[in-house]
């Protein structure tokens, strides 16, 4: 028993390595900053203690003067329309017309009234204008206990006035928040400055996030419109029929493309130089989900299944001809390109082409 305990002795020693005679002395003394005697007229270097934060004094402390480390509220421009100026000191924001606006100043009322709806909040206009409003008692509460026995408190309510002020050219107007009364339902308890600002740049958020909501849904609005489509009847400068769009040949070229797997066609060679796409039309069957959901098949065109070629050709005003041939090259008779329009325009707006 002696020996096996003298044997983990010898291993302990062995795996420890130099950790057990590491004799460097430990770096633990404290850094003392030397003094310097800096002879008269000489400057001064700066001396670590330059900038270190003042102590409190205690009349200041007594005075009830306390120092706020609060991070200040940041007004957010989240909408598309808003930005800010540099160096602003009051709750305000600027929002510029733009594609989803309009005319700013109907569309900014318009949110301000939406907003204070949505909260159950009045809102009053106090001038002929439309430009001054003053809002009714904001009620905010305090949740206390826990689970079952949770209940909401009321800790203050507050009211606002809110300016708009457009500029003289129409396109942007500010908007501007100011605390108009404060009364608190607990008694010794007061707002700061710094809680005043907070309490504005707050309520100045949530009106601009309703205003960025907005645009995000007039943007989606703006995407599910049908494109306008300018393609036609009509024939190429050999007099064949065919489709025609306003469009130029490059343009058309690569939007022709998009429409290719809604109109279950399938390119098998191309030949950029001539513009010509060699194509393979196969109908379009009634899949599984679509027999599940009860849904007819896709939408086919009124073609026997088999090779085509399609030729884009310039035409005046920078206008392009799209001309349907078949796998020998003829031009398709004009009864078929006719019958081709209204699938096309189809696949066209389908497939959000330009065309």
């Amino acid at each position: 028993m002696q020996k096996w305990a003298q044997g983990c002795v010898a291993v302990s020693v062995l795996l420890s390595g130099c950790a057990v005679f590491d004799k460097t002395p430990a770096e633990n003394k404290d850094a003392r900053q030397v003094t310097l005697r800096i002879p008269a007229g000489m400057a001064v270097p700066n001396q670590p203690s330059a900038y270190d934060i003042p102590a409190i004094s205690t009349a200041s402390t007594n005075s009830g003067t306390l120092i706020d480390k609060r991070s200040p509220t940041l007004i957010l421009a989240t909408a598309s329309s808003s930005r800010l100026e540099e160096e602003e000191k009051l709750a305000r924001v600027w929002f510029e017309r733009n594609d989803y606006t309009g005319d700013i100043k109907p569309f900014i009322s318009e949110q301000l009234q939406q907003f204070f709806v949505g909260q159950q909040v009045r809102l009053t206009q106090t001038d002929e204008t439309g430009l001054r409003y003053e809002t009714g008692w904001i009620t905010r509460s305090r949740s206390a206990g826990f689970w079952f026995w949770k209940s909401e408190n009321a800790v203050d309510q507050v009211r606002y006035a809110i300016e708009l002020a457009p500029r003289p050219h129409g396109r942007s107007l500010s908007m501007t928040v100011a605390l108009l009364e404060h009364q608190y339902f607990v008694p010794g308890e007061q707002l700061t400055a710094v809680d005043v600002k907070a309490n504005e740049v707050n309520l100045l958020n949530r009106v601009i996030n309703q205003v960025a909501i907005a645009e995000a849904k007039i943007a989606r609005e703006m995407r599910a419109q049908v494109a306008e489509v300018s393609l036609e009847p009509g024939m190429d400068q050999a007099g064949n029929p065919a489709l025609v769009t306003s469009q130029p040949l490059d343009v058309t070229w690569s939007q022709l493309e998009l429409l290719f797997s809604e109109l279950n066609l399938t390119v098998t060679d191309f030949d950029r130089s001539v513009f010509t796409y060699f194509v393979n039309y196969t109908k379009p069957e009634r899949g599984f989900w679509r027999a599940v959901t009860f849904r007819s098949a896709p939408t086919g065109l009124p073609l026997v299944e088999g090779d085509y070629q399609i030729v884009l050709s310039r035409l005046p005003n920078n206008n392009t001809a799209i001309s349907w041939l078949n796998k020998d090259g003829q031009p398709l008779s004009a009864a078929e390109v006719t019958a081709l329009y209204e699938p096309v325009v189809a696949a066209i707006r389908a497939a959000g082409a330009e065309l």
